[in-house]
Protein backbone atom coordinates (compact mmCIF):
# COMPACT_ATOMS: atom_id res chain seq x y z
CA UNK A 1 0.00 0.00 0.00
CA UNK A 2 1.41 3.17 -1.27
CA UNK A 3 0.18 7.16 -2.10
CA UNK A 4 1.39 8.52 -5.23
CA UNK A 5 1.56 12.12 -5.83
CA UNK A 6 1.66 13.08 -9.54
CA UNK A 7 2.86 16.19 -10.90
CA UNK A 8 1.20 19.09 -12.08
CA UNK A 9 3.11 21.50 -14.99
CA UNK A 10 0.04 23.20 -14.99
CA UNK A 11 -2.07 23.30 -11.66
CA UNK A 12 -5.39 24.64 -11.15
CA UNK A 13 -6.62 27.40 -9.23
CA UNK A 14 -6.83 26.78 -5.79
CA UNK A 15 -10.51 26.31 -5.32
CA UNK A 16 -13.27 23.13 -4.38
CA UNK A 17 -13.49 22.32 -8.52
CA UNK A 18 -11.82 18.90 -8.50
CA UNK A 19 -12.45 18.14 -12.04
CA UNK A 20 -9.36 20.34 -13.58
CA UNK A 21 -7.04 18.07 -15.91
CA UNK A 22 -4.57 18.15 -13.27
CA UNK A 23 -6.69 16.51 -10.97
CA UNK A 24 -8.27 14.10 -12.98
CA UNK A 25 -5.32 12.61 -13.73
CA UNK A 26 -3.95 12.24 -10.20
CA UNK A 27 -4.35 8.98 -8.80
CA UNK A 28 -7.76 8.08 -6.45
CA UNK A 29 -7.00 6.84 -3.25
CA UNK A 30 -10.21 5.73 -1.25
CA UNK A 31 -10.69 5.76 2.49
CA UNK A 32 -13.33 2.55 3.13
CA UNK A 33 -12.28 1.50 6.01
CA UNK A 34 -12.07 2.47 9.85
CA UNK A 35 -8.65 3.20 11.87
CA UNK A 36 -9.42 -0.41 13.05
CA UNK A 37 -9.33 -2.00 9.71
CA UNK A 38 -13.40 -2.67 9.36
CA UNK A 39 -15.47 -1.48 6.39
CA UNK A 40 -16.71 2.58 7.07
CA UNK A 41 -20.31 3.27 6.83
CA UNK A 42 -21.30 3.78 2.76
CA UNK A 43 -22.71 6.82 3.38
CA UNK A 44 -18.88 8.62 4.21
CA UNK A 45 -17.87 7.52 0.94
CA UNK A 46 -13.85 9.15 0.94
CA UNK A 47 -11.92 9.48 -2.32
CA UNK A 48 -8.38 11.90 -1.48
CA UNK A 49 -6.12 12.45 -4.95
CA UNK A 50 -2.31 14.06 -4.41
CA UNK A 51 -0.40 16.19 -7.02
CA UNK A 52 2.87 18.66 -7.06
CA UNK A 53 4.53 20.85 -8.10
CA UNK A 54 8.01 22.96 -7.42
CA UNK A 55 6.73 24.42 -4.44
CA UNK A 56 3.44 22.72 -3.25
CA UNK A 57 1.63 19.47 -1.98
CA UNK A 58 -1.68 19.48 -2.92
CA UNK A 59 -4.52 17.38 -1.31
CA UNK A 60 -8.00 16.50 -2.82
CA UNK A 61 -10.91 15.34 -0.53
CA UNK A 62 -14.39 14.36 -2.07
CA UNK A 63 -15.87 12.97 0.79
CA UNK A 64 -20.30 11.46 0.84
CA UNK A 65 -21.66 12.39 4.42
CA UNK A 66 -25.00 11.47 5.93
CA UNK A 67 -25.37 14.45 8.58
CA UNK A 68 -22.49 17.30 9.36
CA UNK A 69 -21.26 18.51 12.19
CA UNK A 70 -19.44 21.99 11.20
CA UNK A 71 -19.16 25.20 13.10
CA UNK A 72 -21.95 27.74 12.79
CA UNK A 73 -21.58 30.28 9.72
CA UNK A 74 -21.08 33.14 12.41
CA UNK A 75 -18.02 31.28 13.61
CA UNK A 76 -16.18 30.56 10.63
CA UNK A 77 -13.38 32.71 9.82
CA UNK A 78 -10.93 31.09 7.32
CA UNK A 79 -8.22 33.22 7.91
CA UNK A 80 -6.82 32.47 11.04
CA UNK A 81 -6.37 28.75 12.35
CA UNK A 82 -9.39 26.79 13.90
CA UNK A 83 -7.41 24.92 16.47
CA UNK A 84 -9.46 21.44 17.51
CA UNK A 85 -10.93 20.47 14.29
CA UNK A 86 -11.24 17.07 14.91
CA UNK A 87 -13.53 17.49 16.95
CA UNK A 88 -15.63 18.21 14.76
CA UNK A 89 -16.22 16.63 10.82
CA UNK A 90 -12.81 17.33 9.01
CA UNK A 91 -10.24 15.99 6.56
CA UNK A 92 -6.27 15.48 7.34
CA UNK A 93 -3.61 14.38 6.34
CA UNK A 94 0.27 13.44 8.01
CA UNK A 95 3.05 13.57 6.05
CA UNK A 96 6.59 12.95 7.24
CA UNK A 97 9.20 14.35 5.09
CA UNK A 98 12.55 13.40 4.43
CA UNK A 99 14.03 16.12 6.99
CA UNK A 100 11.99 14.86 9.88
CA UNK A 101 14.96 14.15 12.60
CA UNK A 102 13.27 10.86 14.09
CA UNK A 103 10.59 7.94 12.81
CA UNK A 104 8.05 9.94 15.14
CA UNK A 105 8.07 12.99 14.39
CA UNK A 106 5.84 14.52 11.25
CA UNK A 107 3.45 17.52 10.25
CA UNK A 108 -0.58 17.15 10.55
CA UNK A 109 -2.49 19.23 8.11
CA UNK A 110 -6.83 19.83 8.46
CA UNK A 111 -9.18 21.05 6.49
CA UNK A 112 -13.23 20.75 7.76
CA UNK A 113 -15.97 21.13 5.31
CA UNK A 114 -16.30 24.56 5.59
CA UNK A 115 -12.56 25.58 4.40
CA UNK A 116 -11.52 26.16 8.12
CA UNK A 117 -8.00 24.90 8.44
CA UNK A 118 -5.44 23.35 11.24
CA UNK A 119 -1.62 22.61 11.39
CA UNK A 120 0.78 21.09 13.40
CA UNK A 121 4.34 20.15 14.12
CA UNK A 122 4.47 16.97 15.99
CA UNK A 123 7.43 16.01 17.16
CA UNK A 124 6.34 13.29 19.26
CA UNK A 125 2.84 12.25 19.49
CA UNK A 126 0.75 13.18 21.83
CA UNK A 127 4.23 14.22 23.87
CA UNK A 128 5.72 17.35 22.06
CA UNK A 129 3.12 19.29 19.70
CA UNK A 130 4.12 23.22 18.89
CA UNK A 131 0.79 24.51 18.75
CA UNK A 132 2.55 27.56 17.18
CA UNK A 133 3.74 26.55 14.23
CA UNK A 134 2.35 27.96 10.81
CA UNK A 135 3.09 25.67 7.43
CA UNK A 136 1.62 28.90 5.40
CA UNK A 137 -1.09 26.17 4.21
CA UNK A 138 -4.24 27.84 2.37
CA UNK A 139 -7.65 25.42 1.70
CA UNK A 140 -11.35 25.41 -0.46
CA UNK A 141 -14.19 23.84 0.66
CA UNK A 142 -17.53 23.41 -1.00
CA UNK A 143 -20.95 21.37 0.20
CA UNK A 144 -23.15 20.62 -2.09
CA UNK A 145 -26.39 19.71 -0.05
CA UNK A 146 -28.44 17.93 -2.60
CA UNK A 147 -26.04 15.64 -3.10
CA UNK A 148 -24.38 15.38 -0.01
CA UNK A 149 -21.19 15.30 -0.42
CA UNK A 150 -18.14 18.32 0.08
CA UNK A 151 -15.03 18.93 -1.14
CA UNK A 152 -12.03 19.87 0.37
CA UNK A 153 -8.19 21.21 -0.73
CA UNK A 154 -5.19 22.07 1.00
CA UNK A 155 -2.17 23.62 -0.84
CA UNK A 156 0.69 22.82 1.37
CA UNK A 157 4.44 24.81 0.42
CA UNK A 158 7.63 22.87 -0.04
CA UNK A 159 8.99 25.32 2.73
CA UNK A 160 7.12 24.44 5.47
CA UNK A 161 8.76 20.76 4.84
CA UNK A 162 12.23 22.39 4.29
CA UNK A 163 12.38 21.72 0.89
CA UNK A 164 10.66 20.26 -2.03
CA UNK A 165 11.28 16.41 -2.96
CA UNK A 166 12.77 15.62 -6.58
CA UNK A 167 10.94 12.75 -8.84
CA UNK A 168 11.12 9.38 -7.00
CA UNK A 169 11.58 10.46 -3.84
CA UNK A 170 9.27 8.78 -1.02
CA UNK A 171 8.53 10.38 2.08
CA UNK A 172 5.89 8.79 4.05
CA UNK A 173 1.90 9.66 4.99
CA UNK A 174 -1.25 8.53 6.24
CA UNK A 175 -4.61 9.88 5.52
CA UNK A 176 -7.91 10.58 7.41
CA UNK A 177 -11.35 11.53 7.83
CA UNK A 178 -13.39 12.02 10.79
CA UNK A 179 -17.46 12.22 9.55
CA UNK A 180 -21.25 11.11 11.60
CA UNK A 181 -23.46 8.49 10.58
CA UNK A 182 -26.70 8.51 12.94
CA UNK A 183 -24.94 10.92 15.31
CA UNK A 184 -21.83 8.09 15.92
CA UNK A 185 -18.27 9.79 15.33
CA UNK A 186 -16.34 7.46 12.68
CA UNK A 187 -12.45 7.66 11.97
CA UNK A 188 -11.57 6.65 8.71
CA UNK A 189 -7.83 5.87 7.92
CA UNK A 190 -6.66 5.30 4.49
CA UNK A 191 -4.05 2.84 6.46
CA UNK A 192 -5.68 1.40 9.96
CA UNK A 193 -3.59 1.92 13.01
CA UNK A 194 -5.31 -0.75 14.74
CA UNK A 195 -5.59 0.80 17.92
CA UNK A 196 -8.27 -0.01 20.17
CA UNK A 197 -10.27 2.74 20.76
CA UNK A 198 -9.59 5.67 17.96
CA UNK A 199 -6.25 7.09 16.75
CA UNK A 200 -4.55 8.29 14.05
CA UNK A 201 -0.89 9.43 15.88
CA UNK A 202 0.43 6.06 14.96
CA UNK A 203 3.47 6.73 12.56
CA UNK A 204 4.78 3.12 12.32
CA UNK A 205 1.39 2.87 10.39
CA UNK A 206 2.13 5.18 7.12
CA UNK A 207 2.48 4.32 3.89
CA UNK A 208 5.22 5.61 1.50
CA UNK A 209 4.12 8.90 -0.44
CA UNK A 210 5.52 8.49 -3.69
CA UNK A 211 6.46 11.11 -5.86
CA UNK A 212 5.70 10.73 -9.48
CA UNK A 213 6.90 12.98 -12.31
CA UNK A 214 9.17 16.19 -12.37
CA UNK A 215 9.91 19.38 -13.20
CA UNK A 216 10.27 19.90 -16.45
CA UNK A 217 13.49 22.14 -17.03
CA UNK A 218 11.78 25.46 -18.84
CA UNK A 219 8.38 24.79 -17.44
CA UNK A 220 5.79 27.46 -16.51
CA UNK A 221 4.11 26.45 -12.85
CA UNK A 222 1.31 28.68 -12.35
CA UNK A 223 -0.50 28.45 -8.82
CA UNK A 224 -2.90 31.33 -8.67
Amino acid sequence: MHVTARFAASPPPLSADLTHDAWRTAPAHTLHRLWNGTPAPAALTTTARLMWTASHLWIGFACGYAELDIDAPDAIDCSTERVALWDRDVCEAFVRSRGEPRPDSYKEFEVAPTGQWCDLAIHTPRVDVDWHWNSGMETAAAIEETARVFRAVMRLPFAAFGGAPVEGEVWAVNLFRIGRVDGARQYLSYAATGTRTPDFHVPACFVPLVFEGAVVSGSVTHEA
